[in-house]
């Protein structure tokens, strides 16, 4: 197997691959008796030469003494996974010799069950369109096409029901960029994607003073607009991640990182945030959240809505956006993350101070209930990964769940 080589860092190379050389040797998947309990969990572990993926159950996941492990309890996933939700159905979708979507579902009293699956050629970003239905994007790996394939997945029958191939934006007839999705919303019978437009063949990202979302129909996907603000740089980035928020009100919110770590080749706008007013096809010109000044120089990566205005989100700490950490948000071993509160109404940022500096990683969604958000953090400062439970009116966190493997890429909790 031949094992490519980044110019850039580690990480790079773990971006470049880990979709197909971490996951290729195929063996045998193992599938242990669940636990019982609703919390649904992946579970990244390390092995002598690869990482393993596993969708467990719990019945509680708030108690420090708590481990979350496979041993005995899971179900070992066909290779490198993303993973999605809607409605009382979990999604995996394994990268490997063949790409894999396999849907879970709860029984009664707790443990998993398979639903179904089906296989697919891309999906990179995911999204909930109702309770039904998953919302996945297919994006251009490695350059050739422009198109990016929009696909609507049934959570009932397990299949994709539906698919439209769109460039996602056109700047122009000379326009070379591929267009990268990297958030779904689904509000008001429209889809808002965002996006950050890159060269496919060498990932460089030449075009970042500007913002984009292109907006759908919805269920029909036609597209109505794409919608561009300069006060800050594209929306989200690779991996998964959750880079636009809806409101209880039906506003959006769009975070911009504006980072070397989270893959951009550079950057000429500050970290910050902007919101689309409910129903609306464009940005609130009333509304621009400079994060970077706000925090002192943080840059916002990826954050969990909390209720009230209040998000809980995980930056980059100020000065650590060099050259040398190209790509370094998706490594758990490089600490250059925090945890802090955003109060998108006030328009401040502030420290979770109980949680340790630690590395970023792809996914990451977190669960809120009852009125905290709980949070995977892997910290070679503190020596362990393990899952925290933040209060945003506080700002304050306890430890959770310990961690007995990588990361949890994603915490659910299905109720039938």
């Amino acid at each position: 197997m031949k094992i490519l080589q980044s110019k850039y860092t580690n990480s790079f190379f773990v971006l470049l691959t880990v979709t197909g050389l971490l996951s290729s040797c195929y063996k045998p998947k193992k599938h242990f008796l669940q636990a019982s309990g609703n919390y649904v969990l992946a579970l990244r572990t390390q092995g002598t030469n690869s990482t393993t993926d596993y969708l467990l159950s719990m019945d509680t996941i708030n108690t420090a003494s708590k481990n979350i492990s496979a041993t005995g309890n899971g179900i070992e996933q066909l290779a490198w996974c993303y993973f999605g939700s809607t409605g009382s159905t979990v999604f995996s979708f394994s990268y490997g010799t063949n790409n894999v979507g396999i849907g879970y579902g709860v029984r009664e009293g707790g443990g998993l069950y398979e639903k179904g699956r089906f296989s697919f050629e891309r999906m990179d970003c995911f999204g909930k369109g109702d309770d039904n239905t998953l919302v996945a994007i297919g994006a251009p790996w490695g350059g050739g096409s422009y198109d990016c394939q929009i696909q609507l997945i049934d959570a009932t029958t397990m299949s994709i029901k539906k698919k439209k191939l769109t460039p996602l934006y056109m700047r122009d007839g000379s326009d070379k960029l591929n267009k990268w999705p990297t958030s779904i919303v689904v509000n008001d019978n429209k889809m808002y994607v965002s996006f950050y437009p890159l060269d496919g063949g060498s990932w460089n990202t030449d075009l970042t003073d500007t913002a984009y979302v292109t907006i759908y129909s919805y269920p029909a996907m036609d597209s109505l607009t794409t919608i561009k603000d300069t006060r800050t740089g594209p929306i989200g980035y690779y991996g998964n991640q959750v880079n636009m928020i809806k409101s209880e009100n039906g506003d959006i919110y769009t975070l911009s990182p504006s980072s070397l770590a989270a893959g951009y080749t550079q950057v000429t706008r500050k970290s910050g945030i902007l919101r689309i007013k409910n129903g609306q096809q464009s940005f609130d010109p009333s509304y621009f959240f400079d994060v970077e000044t706000a925090s002192g120089g943080a840059k916002v990566l990826s954050a969990t809505y909390a209720g009230n205005g209040l998000l809980v989100a995980r930056l980059q700490i100020p000065g650590s956006d060099d050259i040398s950490k190209l790509w370094a948000a998706f490594d758990v071993t490089i600490p250059i993350c925090k945890i802090a509160i955003i109060d998108l109404n006030n328009k401040t940022v502030t420290d979770v101070t109980d949680i340790p500096v630690h590395g970023g990683q792809y996914g990451a969604q977190g669960l809120v209930e009852d009125g905290k958000v709980y949070l995977s953090v892997t910290s070679t400062i503190a020596g362990e990964a393990r899952i925290y439970a933040i209060d945003p009116l506080t700002a304050t966190a306890t430890k959770a769940a310990k961690i007995e493997g990588l990361e949890v890429p994603a915490i659910y909790k299905i109720v039938n």
